[in-house]
């Protein structure tokens, strides 16, 4: 009996062996087709490929582009009228009158207003009044005048507040792209890591469904022998089952993940690939250092600081509108007039100049007061909404940290386990091979080292995934990595070319 055992060990290495060897075969010429890609490169074809970004990209440079709208308020204007009129006077004596003029003023920043006029009026009637009016007569003028802010408008709050909206607004614009990056980061983070765990459970099976196939070997031929009974044939093909199922049951999962992390990459969407599990630490912080690093990269807290920024110049704006208006003007210039006299030409030059105030105040200011008042509340709402996301960013970093701490401890006991049970299984294995351990006893000793395995890489990954986060937070992830950039001359038009851009936005839209 001892012989026979001896024999069918033998034969049952051997076969071991080929299934070994064809299994690491088959291994080898997978892989050959999966490409092996690390988180990090999987975000970097994300980033590469995803439509949104080039969305985000485009508000950005939309928002860059109030402040040119904001600094053509200090712009020069241009304004041109010309007439003809005709019409009686008093005496019921018709007359023609042809008049053309042109003004170019322009705010200053000090909320100043500076122009520039000149007109010229053409007069001619049917009848003259006088020998020394002039018929037809022509008047000519020429004035520069300015004026001056006292109270409402003075510095120009107009200007400058609306400086401080566009970098508001700019500054709202790359919060929103940040946190498009960091969504897509956190998605890829739990999409790859999620993978990565499938990936291992699939192999954890792989290597059950292939003990369990030693073991019905050995059990079939012990059946043969009379040695084992038809209920243990039965109860490793009925194990064989469930683990073929469960198989089968993650290759589906693992299906839809490697379509999800394709798609996001833009690649064919059966295209295979491996998931790279090695751990990499990051450089070890204190809390302190990366909450003051979350604080500093936060899109979300950017965003709040801007919307402060809003809120104070909407203050200030309002504040303003409350001032009375009382501005000083002045003008000065030259006035021409020429004509034909029954005595003579008229040629006369006259210089021309005034000085005068205006005032002008709101007897009601109830609707003023009111929307300062909505400025103050959209004010405390932010500063509310900043105090809670501080606080949220204070415990997700020492939650973070905690569970890093707790992840590493378990892993070191994981790792221990593993060192454990594959010590057990070699000394299992000297035993077997001087005949003193059943080849169940080795399969069972060898299914314990696999769940150890599987239960160090699934700890590996979860470890891995809160170093991942706390990259995320620390905006670290990015380092490394060529985050995207996009020329926008297609969009520089002119009016002839703007309805072409329009039919070229809207086909682009339809794709």
């Amino acid at each position: 009996m001892t012989n026979r055992l001896k024999k069918n060990r033998a034969s049952n290495c051997k076969t071991f062996i080929k299934m070994l060897s064809f299994s690491l075969l088959l291994f080898c010429q997978g892989g050959a087709y999966a490409e092996k890609l690390s988180m990090q490169q999987v975000l970097q074809r994300v980033m590469d490929h995803y439509p949104s970004i080039k969305s985000a990209a485009l508000q950005v440079q939309k928002a860059r582009e109030e402040n040119i709208k904001a600094e053509s308020q200090l712009f020069w204007l241009l304004n041109a009228n010309a007439g003809f009129a005709r019409q009686t006077s008093l005496f019921g004596t018709a007359s023609d009158r042809y008049s053309m003029g042109a003004a170019l003023n322009r705010n200053l920043d000090n909320g100043g207003l500076l122009g520039f006029n000149a007109n010229l009026a053409k007069e001619d009637a049917e009848d003259t009044f006088g020998p020394t009016v002039p018929n037809p007569s022509t008047k000519t003028r020429f004035d520069v005048n300015y004026r001056h802010r006292l109270q409402k408008g003075a510095d120009n709050p107009q200007y400058a507040e609306s400086k401080v909206a566009a970098k508001a607004g700019e500054q709202l614009a790359q919060s929103d792209e940040l946190v498009l990056y960091d969504s897509l980061a956190n998605q890829v983070i739990e999409l790859y890591l999620s993978a990565a765990t499938t990936r291992a459970r699939i192999n954890s099976i792989d290597k059950t469904i292939e003990r369990g196939l030693r073991l019905k070997k050995y059990i079939d031929d012990e059946f043969k022998l009379g040695l084992s009974e038809e209920k243990d044939v039965l109860q490793v093909n009925a194990r064989l089952s469930i683990n073929e199922a469960d198989k089968k049951s993650l290759l589906v999962v693992w299906q839809q993940q490697l379509i999800s992390l394709n798609r996001l990459m833009g690649r064919q969407w059966d295209k295979d690939l491996l998931p790279d599990t090695g751990l990499n630490q990051p450089e070890i912080m204190s809390f302190d250092d990366i909450y003051f690093e979350t604080q500093k990269y936060s899109p979300a807290l950017k965003g709040i600081e801007a919307r402060l920024l809003l809120t104070d110049s909407a203050i200030r704006r309002s504040r303003d509108e409350q001032k009375d208006q009382l501005d000083l003007v002045m003008f000065l210039g030259n006035e021409f007039n020429q004509g034909d006299t029954s005595i003579g030409d008229l040629d006369e030059s006259e210089l021309i100049g005034g000085l005068s105030l205006e005032f002008n105040r709101g007897l009601d200011k109830s609707g003023l007061n009111a929307a300062l008042r909505q400025a103050h509340f959209d004010r405390g709402v932010a500063l509310q909404d900043k105090k809670q996301l501080l606080e949220d960013i204070q415990y997700n970093v020492a939650s973070l940290l905690a569970e890093i701490k707790s992840s590493e401890q378990a892993l070191n006991a994981f790792r221990e386990s593993v060192t454990a049970e594959r010590k057990k299984l070699d000394e299992a294995t000297l035993r077997y091979k001087d005949g003193r351990i059943e080849t169940d006893r080795i399969i069972d000793f060898e299914s314990q080292l696999a769940t150890a395995e599987l239960s160090y890489d699934l700890q590996t990954i979860e470890l891995s995934r809160r170093y991942h986060k706390v990259n995320l937070l620390r905006g670290s992830i990015w380092e490394g990595l060529i985050l995207p950039s996009f020329t926008f001359d297609e969009y520089q038009i002119d009016n002839q070319s703007l309805n072409k851009q329009n039919k070229n936005d809207r086909k682009e839209g339809e794709k």
